[in-house]
């Protein structure tokens, strides 16, 4: 026990907060490998044959990936990946950005007297914001789906839609 006791304090896998998580997992493994997940059961069972905990580890299956297949330095995204997150994440917030005016402003831009029968003196100005221009996106971004905030009832049962979907049913609300 006290040379997996040394081993375990050179790893940096078992140092820190995790370790009480750990070590509570261990404990039920002892009572029962069953009540632990089955990968800590094969950790567990790895560490008492003898192997260092570090290597013991195996990283978790990738979610959306076939089984099977784990994370490695191959499967992790590269920098051209995360640039293509930031667009996206980027373009989201633009999105949800332009909803969230919408719902504050969308009424400057509404139909107040489609008839004009009472020609009231509306503005004709449109809110800078309610502009797609405004928020960095333009005609290339009409067709691209975005995920709907949960702030917005406009896709009804749908959680996705194109941006032409969207600014025609906010024009609609609005």
């Amino acid at each position: 026990w006290q040379q997996t006791a040394a081993m375990v304090a050179q790893e940096p896998f078992l140092n820190g907060s995790s370790s009480n998580y750990v070590e509570e997992m261990y404990l039920s493994w002892k009572e029962d490998p069953k009540s632990v997940h089955r990968s800590w059961d094969a950790y567990f069972r790895q560490v008492q044959n003898g192997m260092p905990p570090g290597q013991a580890y195996h990283p978790p299956p990738i979610l959306g990936q076939k089984s099977g297949m784990v994370a490695t330095r191959q499967t992790v995204p590269s920098a051209v990946d995360q640039s293509t997150i930031n667009s996206l994440v980027s373009d989201h917030l633009a999105v949800y950005s332009l909803i969230r005016c919408y719902q504050i402003r969308g009424h400057h831009m509404a139909q107040l007297d489609p008839l004009g029968i009472l020609q009231a003196d509306l503005s004709d100005s449109v809110p800078e914001d309610l502009s797609l221009e405004y928020w960095s996106l333009g005609e290339s971004d009409l067709d691209k789906m975005f995920q709907l905030p949960n702030t917005t009832f406009i896709g009804g049962e749908t959680e996705v839609l194109t941006l032409r979907e969207i600014i025609k049913r906010l024009e609609n609300a609005y």
